[in-house]
């Protein structure tokens, strides 16, 4: 069975925004127990990656230093991902004396009316918090954690990716950019409320998305600048392409919540697919579930977990519609000669 190098573990359902495609707010708000993540840093003796992060803002798990520390100790690279409300100048301190990897902060828009609308917080804040972390690694001489932005693409924010471009460029980010479509999975729809179903993107529309990724000049660019590997996610799917029919969560990841139960990747909510909770079933039969997901996959079938997922969507497309698909993203980049204002 393939050996769980990366690992992403949830510290806490709790957030002090109040975005409404987080599906972590129907959730119990709780925390991770320490005891938990200790446990779980144990049971994969294989890890080189770990990513802090679930449906919740990890910043505000009470003992988050204590996992960042304990993890360095074992020489694992540490990511995290967070609105980036709380980068205070004890944090921004603590990050950079605990040699953080990377850290990719959330937003779907730079204009700040529309940040507001979206997540429930302040665009200035977040920004005040980037710019400190920023300047206080440029003074101590460091390099890493390289930061970054994770993009959740909305109907609405279709338009939005000029501005997102141009904020990066402007602060000075070396972490990349990932986009994403708003997710499509039963664990997160089912929370939406019918405004937020209505931002939901087609199929057309999430290819739109992926293609834009790959062939906007200027995301290239960016990409390219950034250094190699930097974080959890970027190592995760180092090499991988729709063309390739595999999902790389299922060969070297793994999720674990904030109650021990793991799941075959991060976007599966529903407990009733869980491989199984550490603590009450073996290491050995979590693994084996998680083979058998595999195996499906390959063999041309979505399993129940994944349904909805954009990776197994690409993993059983036909021939001919992958075909398609890289023969619109050649198109894109020929049309890619200036800045586009949709992803």
């Amino acid at each position: 069975m393939a050996p769980v190098t990366h690992l992403q573990i949830e510290p806490t359902t709790r957030c002090n925004f109040t975005c409404g495609f987080c599906c972590g707010r129907a959730m119990s708000q709780s925390d991770l127990d320490f005891s938990t993540f200790e446990q779980t840093l144990v049971a994969f003796p294989h890890l080189t990656q770990l990513e802090l992060q679930g449906e919740g803002e990890p910043l505000m798990h009470p003992r988050f230093f204590d996992m960042l520390r304990l993890a360095r100790s074992r020489g694992i690279a540490v990511s995290f991902i967070t609105n980036g409300s709380l980068l205070s100048p004890d944090a921004v301190r603590q990050i950079l004396d605990l040699g953080v990897e990377k850290i990719s902060v959330s937003m779907e828009s730079a204009d700040p009316e529309s940040f507001r609308d979206i997540r429930g917080g302040k665009l200035e804040k977040v920004l005040s918090g980037i710019e400190r972390l920023l300047s206080e690694r440029a003074t101590r001489g460091l390099s890493r954690p390289v930061l970054g932005l994770s993009v959740t693409v909305l109907k609405r924010t279709r338009g939005h990716l000029a501005g997102i471009l141009a904020l990066y460029r402007r602060l000075g980010l070396d972490g990349g950019i990932t986009l994403q479509p708003l997710q499509r999975m039963a664990g997160y729809t089912q929370t939406y409320t019918d405004g937020m179903l209505d931002q939901l993107l087609s199929d057309a529309e999430a290819d739109e998305v992926w293609v834009q990724l790959r062939a906007n000049r200027e995301i290239r660019r960016i990409q390219a600048e950034r250094a190699s590997n930097a974080g959890f996610h970027d190592d995760l799917m180092s090499g991988w392409s729709p063309s390739q029919r595999r999902c790389p969560w299922l060969e070297k990841g793994i999720y674990v919540d904030r109650d021990g139960f793991a799941t075959a990747c991060c976007m599966i909510k529903d407990r009733t697919q869980a491989l199984g909770q550490l603590g009450v079933d073996s290491n050995e039969a979590i693994l084996a579930r998680r083979a058998a997901l595999r195996t499906a996959l390959k063999a041309g079938a979505i399993p129940a977990p994944c349904s909805g997922c954009e990776l197994a969507r690409f993993a059983v497309m036909s021939k001919l519609e992958l075909f398609r698909f890289a023969l619109s993203g050649a198109k894109t980049r020929l049309r890619s000669r200036s800045l586009p204002v949709h992803p």
